[in-house]
């Protein structure tokens, strides 16, 4: 009776080297794939939480304009007193155009607080930062100032405004307040926003 004996067959050394290759390119592939969908997903998350920041922007913004009231300031110079709002950026300290003006609506329950419902309020552009500046008295320019930044990446902002169906590059109207506020904004991230605010020209004078 013969014995067969049986050759065990494994891979030679070409086959071994090949398989090596098409792992080492398929893990290659996959590793980029999932690079790319890691880097495409923190982009998302990064516009994500900017448009959130843009659109709380505009809300603060539109908010505050809608409560612009006509209100003189007894703390700059008489002459002045009567031009409710101002768009000068050099007034407000601003590196690229401002907007500023008082508004109403500050809650105060039960006028616990020592001021009255009135704040006075500004937006500026600080080293490409919207900030919201706003004051605790309408009249007293000693209190320390609140600085909320609101939007980062603008590197531009211009205030226009609308009045009686024309367009006022500057505001030098006494005793008067616009139709509208023409809001735009140059962003990094959006590239060129314009937005038209409604002013709602609540007078103001018999609040304290």
């Amino acid at each position: 009776m013969k014995s067969t004996h049986r050759r065990a067959q494994g891979f030679t050394l070409i086959e071994v080297m090949v398989a090596i290759m098409i792992l080492a390119v398929i893990g290659a592939a996959s590793a980029v794939v999932l690079s790319n969908m890691i880097d495409a997903n923190r982009t998302s998350e990064r516009r994500h939480e900017a448009l959130q920041a843009l659109q709380f922007a505009l809300l603060t913004l539109d908010r505050d304009v809608r409560q612009m009231v006509v209100r003189p300031v007894r703390a700059v110079p008489e002459e002045r007193r009567h031009y409710y709002l101002t768009n000068d950026g050099a007034l407000i300290d601003s590196d690229s155009g401002g907007l500023a003006f008082v508004r109403a609506g500050w809650t105060n329950p039960q006028q616990m607080l020592p001021r009255s419902e009135l704040q006075p309020v500004s937006y500026r552009i600080r080293d490409e930062i919207l900030q919201r500046v706003s004051q605790p008295f309408v009249d007293d320019a000693s209190g320390e100032a609140q600085i909320q930044n609101l939007l980062d990446g603008v590197t531009e902002l211009e205030v226009r405004f609308l009045f009686r169906g024309q367009e006022v590059e500057r505001w030098e109207l006494q005793h008067s307040l616009p139709d509208l506020v023409i809001l735009t904004m140059d962003t990094k991230e959006f590239g060129v926003i314009e937005r038209w605010l409604l002013v709602s020209g609540a007078k103001a004078e018999n609040i304290p």
